[in-house]
């Protein structure tokens, strides 16, 4: 057995505490109901996953130390510059992520050899416990600062690290070096694991504001997913996500594929978690960075997911409402309640849109939403089949409720489905 096994794996070891942390809160809802039991549990489960760190790390900490030194060195060779005259190839990790994200530098090596490219890595703050960390906003103008630096780039992106890199190009459409974009497990649409990210930052004061950012129906993610793809126009994008699988407890447990599908650009699955960075080595990866060849395309995730926010004729900005403002029916007819989430009750974006965002999963024939605003009397119905759809596995659409009593709802209550290219 390798000193790196006894030791638990310095690349394995955080993660794989921290990975059943998350698993755990993320299923303890259905658990425990009572909001402050459900902050209770996740308090306790913290503990319990930062003293399996310390025990795993205490009794191998010479073999865990000279395993780290070593691959130190390993990056600190690779990191040479190589191939000045050739496309670098950046490497833009994910939460709580940095060089362990991707290969071992041996890898990352053999990988520069074949490409006959160099490899590079973007750093930048995040960390499990928030300390100020700035939002995703204010990471792109340091991507900014960096790329000023090339003439053109590849860019591989993991998880938050492909909405940051998102962010950048849709700051600087037609104007940034970018050549290529391989996004590796991104939560474009959000993570329901940043729920347990913001509960997390809460043991601090300063919360997490990055992880507010990854949260379904934020307006970070609606402001970047209203834009149309318009980002990527000149750009060769591959969108890698794992696919999802029936067997619990396997595939992506943080971002679901209907989130990580990108409707404008190349989208391929493969079979894995959450952790792709490491398989950038595999075929599909070094073809696509090599010529731009794409491999065989994945199938759009089944389901329909609606994003809806609201805007009165009395109101400049969209409407804020509460879970006592919303009913949602499975049919007209039997008036039985359907579950629906609302995003967000802290702010969620450097440029807040100032309302609230309904959110709609598993969409079906025949729903019915009541919705009930300050701003008029009785019941607004929206008829989620009557919107105009994309055939996406989530939407995005602006209701503009008319004020007419319930039941009298007539075509035309909405404006069309929004981030059409």
């Amino acid at each position: 057995m390798s000193d790196e096994s006894k030791g638990c794996g310095i690349r394995r070891m955080s993660m794989s505490a921290l990975g059943f942390y998350i698993v755990m809160v993320g299923m303890s809802p259905m658990i425990v109901d009572n909001c402050g039991m459900m902050r209770i549990t996740s308090r306790l489960l913290l503990m319990l996953c930062m003293l399996s760190l310390i025990a795993c790390s205490a009794k191998t900490s010479r073999q865990v130390s000279s395993s780290l030194w070593s691959e130190w060195e390993g990056f600190e060779q690779q990191l040479q510059a190589d191939y000045p005259n050739s496309v670098p190839i950046i490497l833009v990790h994910g939460w709580n992520g940095g060089e362990f994200s991707w290969p071992d530098p041996r890898a990352l090596m053999a990988m520069e050899q074949q490409l006959q490219r160099d490899i590079y890595f973007f750093n930048y703050r995040t960390a499990v416990v928030a300390n100020r960390l700035p939002p995703i906003e204010l990471l792109e103008e340091q991507l900014d600062s960096y790329l000023k630096n090339y003439d053109q780039v590849d860019v591989v992106a993991h998880s938050m690290g492909g909405l940051l890199v998102r962010q950048y190009l849709a700051e600087h459409l037609g104007d940034n070096p970018i050549r290529r974009v391989l996004f590796l497990s991104t939560p474009h649409f959000g993570t329901n694991i940043a729920n347990v990210l913001v509960d997390i930052g809460s043991i601090a004061y300063t919360g997490n504001i990055q992880a507010s950012e990854l949260l379904p129906g934020s307006d970070f993610l609606w402001q970047l997913n209203s834009e149309g793809g318009s980002e990527f126009e000149g750009k060769q994008v591959l969108n890698v996500y794992a696919r999802e699988q029936k067997t619990l407890l396997r595939g992506d447990l943080v971002v679901r594929a209907s989130h990580a599908w990108l409707p404008w650009v190349a989208n391929f699955a493969v079979d894995g978690n959450h952790h792709l960075g490491p398989r950038i080595t595999e075929p599909w990866a070094m073809a696509f960075l090599a010529s731009g060849q794409l491999p065989e395309l994945a199938d759009q995730p089944a389901g329909r997911e609606l994003w809806l926010r609201f805007q009165t004729k009395d109101a400049d900005e969209p409407t804020r409402f509460n879970d006592t403002s919303v009913h949602r029916f499975k049919t007209e007819k039997t008036r039985k309640e359907k579950k629906f989430d609302l995003c967000c009750d802290r702010r969620s974006g450097l440029h807040p849109l100032g309302g609230t965002t309904l959110i709609l999963d598993d969409v079906q024939p025949d729903e019915v939403v009541k919705l009930f605003f300050r701003q008029s009397s009785g019941a607004h119905e929206i008829h989620p089949d009557r919107l105009e759809s994309r055939h996406w596995p989530v939407e995005l659409h602006i209701i503009d409720p008319v004020d007419h009593p319930e039941g009298d709802h007539q075509e035309g209550d909405h404006q069309d489905a929004i981030g059409t290219p």
